[in-house]
């Protein structure tokens, strides 16, 4: 019985090291005291038949190594899921009958709003006015509260000025909601604007990041990904759910969105597990989540849980937002038909390119994963896809694409390259400059490369990328890499379309 006793009581500090290393103390405690219940009943046994001071030497012993486990997997999990940066003073935002709500699917004349609403509610309509000018409301329709969609409403106001500052609220069975959000509705035609981008935020993140990124007043802010780590490996909608309700309303995040329109498209963590692809059993859950959630803009492709590829345009310039996760091949496709994008949104890629060149004067690829990268089977990068690569490096170059702005997130890192080392084509003619934004609030990490203006890997960092348009020509971009306190730590200016 003794060395019984000894080793389970090892194997239950251990194994609650491992449970404080991966979730908050709140999870870990309960799980980590629910292991070392057979410990106690083995000590009670023991105590029964032998005298006390070798159960009381024991249990000393059993104390110090849950102590130093429990001391070390805390410091652990501070140094590797912990905040990267300093917290957020913004308080919470109060909660009467509207959870959370957020805007996208921004044009110069309308918006969509999601929001989750509390239980017991039946319905709601999305109320809007300007913030200068005339005093009059516009309502976005109502939506029925329903639990079979989370008590999620999707509510879109059409028919709005350009160029103009709103304010929006619900009321809720009639009555207004102090919940409120604000945006900016893009002029109609060329316009400078400015837009804010990062990925990687650990869930529930409530950094001072979001602050410094709400402070650059951005027309939207771009998510590239990773918008939390929930790592869903199963088919688990009411997870995904309350993944969306702890990010929508950790304080510093849920005034970022408040504040400014989104556009957002998920990576692998805010899909499924590490490294997802269209295998995932967290594929039908994580589409459907996002498409009750997100305030996006209509899809490329139709269906309950295709890509969440989609395009919008502002001003001269053209965004693709391509998803790399829900068509991706997994292990044991041959090496030439291994694909991220999949045949269809592929297909949709490639004709938004060729349509760009022409029609706009810059179009911004939004590619979630790491682009610049060495061939390599089984990468996650887009150097274990080369073939697909080739081909899409190929398309551009033939197509004479010289409007091409690579935005990407999942590495941990800032880094930018001007285009000197994009070119897969086999012809050459095919370099863009690819920007890389993140992490929000994840350890740094590096992937990829090279990249020509380096590499910077800490918590805490965004992107801001500025479009100064003439209204006529080429426009001048400039990407900036900053810092949770707004410091500018890497810089490239380029002009669009290139010569």
């Amino acid at each position: 019985p003794a060395p019984g006793l000894a080793g389970s009581a090892v194997a239950t500090a251990l194994a609650g090291f491992l449970v404080s290393v991966q979730f908050r103390p709140a999870a870990a405690v309960p799980v980590a005291a629910a292991l070392a219940v057979p410990v106690g009943l083995l000590a009670v046994a023991h105590r029964l038949t032998r005298p006390w001071r070798p159960a009381g030497v024991l249990a000393v012993v059993t104390a110090l190594l849950a102590g130093t486990a429990w001391t070390g997997a805390d410091r652990l999990y501070e140094r590797y899921y912990g905040p990267t940066h300093p917290v957020s003073a913004t308080p919470p935002a109060p909660v009467d009958r509207v959870l959370w709500l957020w805007a996208g699917a921004l044009t110069p004349t309308s918006f969509t709003v999601t929001a989750r609403l509390v239980a017991g509610v039946r319905a709601a309509r999305l109320v809007v006015r300007a913030e200068t000018g005339p005093d009059t409301a516009r309502y976005g329709g109502t939506g029925a509260v329903r639990d079979d969609t989370g008590r999620t409403v999707r509510l879109t106001v059409t028919g709005l000025r350009p160029g103009t500052r709103y304010a929006y609220g619900l009321e809720v069975d009639g009555r207004p909601d102090p919940a409120r959000g604000r945006l900016a509705t893009p002029p109609a035609g060329p316009a400078s604007f400015r837009f804010a981008v990062g990925s990687c935020a650990r869930t529930g993140s409530t950094g001072r990041v979001f602050d410094a990124i709400r402070a650059t007043d951005p027309l939207f802010y771009l998510n590239t990904g990773d918008f939390f780590y929930g790592d869903v490996d199963t088919d688990d909608l009411p997870r995904f759910r309350r993944l969306y309700d702890r990010t929508l309303t950790s304080p510093a995040q849920a005034a970022l969105y408040r504040s400014t329109a989104t556009a957002y498209v998920w990576d692998d963590h805010d899909y499924g597990p590490d490294n997802a692809d269209a295998g995932s059993p967290s594929r039908p859950a994580a589409a459907r989540a996002y498409r009750e959630a997100v305030p996006h803009h209509p899809l490329a492709e139709a269906g309950p849980d295709g890509p969440i590829a989609q395009a919008f345009t502002v001003g001269r310039v053209r965004f693709l937002l391509t998803d790399t996760r829900s068509a991706r091949s997994g292990a044991g496709v041959p090496a030439e038909r291994r694909t991220v994008l999949g045949e269809r949104q592929r297909a949709w890629l490639e004709a938004e390119l060729r349509a760009g060149r022409d029609r706009y004067a810059l179009v911004v690829w939004v590619n979630p994963d790491p682009w610049i990268d060495a061939p390599g089977a089984g990468a996650d990068t887009w150097g274990g896809f080369a073939a697909e690569r080739r081909r899409l490096a190929d398309v551009i170059a033939r197509a004479g694409v010289r409007n091409l702005l690579m935005v990407s997130g999942d590495a941990h890192m800032l880094a930018i390259d001007d285009g000197r080392h994009s070119d897969y084509s086999g012809t050459g003619g095919a370099g863009f400059p690819v920007f890389h934004a993140a992490p929000l609030d994840r350890t740094g990490r590096v992937k990829g490369g090279p990249y020509s203006s380096g590499t910077r890997a800490e918590g805490g960092q965004f992107g801001l990328v500025s479009v100064q348009d003439p209204g006529r020509g080429p426009v001048t971009v400039t990407l900036s890499g900053r810092t949770y306190a707004g410091e500018e730590v890497m810089r490239h200016r380029f002009r669009s379309p290139r010569p």
